[in-house]
């Protein structure tokens, strides 16, 4: 290409990061050879990466054409189009716009290290497993499953979704565990919109054409590799986002409400011991509060005399009925968990717990509630936390008004009815053609 394209090219770049800051172009000299450079300052360490370069062309034998030198490096790309090098430039590439010969080089410079390092989970509690958690470097991530899956069956697919706001995404699955129908629906999903802008995870589910509303998450979260790696050998699809320290495991099943799989890595009497007690939280937390209001507003019958006393005397002086008593104790609830997560962990768990107990004890004596709906109201609130995921919890949180309001309006019936039409519900959930309630997501095990 001539010198006017080339110098076109470089006042187009310019022009295009006119406005920012951090870009640099400027003249330089590789073995008394003068080139243009340009990159952005905040992603490159131009310094170690000249030094790099001089020092790899100082051990050639024919140092008089360092840029032909440096153009056949494995890592570099030549004469790249005008719009690919913008991208570049905005990837942390290193441009060369030679005077003689070539039109551009890029190459991958030594790069600003901005991300963090690998530490412990900081959302999960791992027992008797690997401690090392996602950070938010895409590759960094499919390392550390590398590493962990020593295997050629795990096959790893890249994508970069997004026009205006470009973002990579890889897509990770064990051929042979994975069904080929979930990869092939995966991979046309992205290959469909890989135009669309993915900011968040909600985009991404809109891309794989996800429920926009659904009670239960038909995926699975997690920043440990070893529970990322069962996942993968469970036959699920792992999708990666850059910058997002999370693995994204689809399809979810219903199964995962109690199947945490660090508990493969302790005796098998223990697993079941654990899963036994997440399935019955799980009937506790949906149930209870609505219990609650059939047994002291609808349907008090059922009740031994000598409880249904107890429960009245603990409601003596309440001035609200049982409904209106639950909610705003479950809503304070709430709050106090939300704020649990939002402070900062320093404070926290001293000022959440400090609260609870101060605000617990104020609306007792202030004969505004129960005791006996205070300890309802703990139970199930512990019950709730025992899930397989915080996602899993959440949905729990949610549906146990729906089963409150039933319980309100029909008793015992609604309370009933509302367990069924959760289950009824489970069973319309697919995900990339997988049931909800399947047992397993193991390639065929799932039909």
């Amino acid at each position: 290409m001539n010198t006017s394209t080339r110098g076109e090219k470089l006042a187009y770049i310019e022009q295009a990061f006119e406005q920012h800051s951090d870009f640099v172009s400027k003249e330089a000299l590789i073995y008394q050879t003068q080139v243009q450079v340009c990159y952005l300052g905040t992603l490159v360490q131009y310094k170690e990466t000249f030094d790099t370069l001089v020092t790899r062309i100082s051990h050639l034998h024919d140092q008089n054409n360092p840029i032909d030198q440096i153009a056949l490096s494995p890592s570099a790309m030549v004469n790249v189009p005008l719009i690919e090098l913008i991208n570049a430039i905005l990837r942390g590439m290193l441009i060369i716009f030679p005077q003689e010969g070539c039109d551009n080089i890029v190459i991958e410079p030594s790069s600003v290290n901005s991300s963090r390092s690998i530490g412990e989970a900081q959302t999960e509690n791992p027992i008797q497993t690997s401690l090392d958690a996602f950070t938010e470097d895409i590759n960094g991530n499919i390392g550390l499953i590398r590493r962990i899956m020593r295997i050629k069956d795990l096959h790893i697919q890249n994508y970069t979704l997004g026009a205006a706001l470009p973002r990579e995404v890889a897509v990770l699955y064990v051929e042979g565990q994975a069904d080929p129908k979930v990869v092939q629906l995966i991979h046309n999903y992205l290959t469909e919109n890989a135009r669309m802008d993915i900011s968040d995870v909600q985009g991404l589910l809109k891309a794989l054409k996800q429920p926009s509303y659904s009670l239960v998450p038909t995926y699975l979260t997690s920043e440990l590799p070893s529970t990322t790696k069962h996942n993968l050998m469970d036959g699920r699809v792992i999708i990666f986002l850059d910058h997002f320290p999370f693995s994204l495991s689809f399809p979810s099943i219903v199964s995962d409400f109690w199947d945490v799989k660090t508990d493969k890595d302790q005796p098998p009497l223990f697993m079941y011991l654990y899963r036994i007690i997440r399935i019955m939280s799980l009937i506790i937390a949906i149930t209870m509060p609505g219990l609650y209001v059939v047994l002291n507003s609808v349907n008090p019958e059922l009740l031994r005399i000598q409880l249904a006393v107890s429960i009245t005397n603990s409601r003596e002086g309440v001035p609200y009925p049982v409904l209106v008593e639950l909610l705003m104790m479950l809503f304070i609830i709430e709050m106090v968990i939300e704020a649990s997560i939002r402070l900062p962990k320093s404070i926290g768990p001293t000022i959440t717990m400090v609260g609870g107990i101060i605000l617990g004890q104020a609306v007792v004596q202030a004969r505004l509630v129960s005791y006996f709906l205070i300890i309802v109201v703990a139970g199930s609130t512990i019950a709730h936390f025992t899930m397989g995921t915080y996602m899993n919890t959440v949905s729990i949180r949610l549906y146990k008004y729906v089963v409150i309001l039933f319980s309100a309006l029909y008793g015992i019936l609604g309370l009933m009815s509302s367990v069924v039409l959760f289950c009824f519900y489970l069973g319309t959930i697919t995900t990339f053609e997988v049931p909800y309630l399947s047992l397993s997501t193991k390639r065929g095990k799932f039909k």
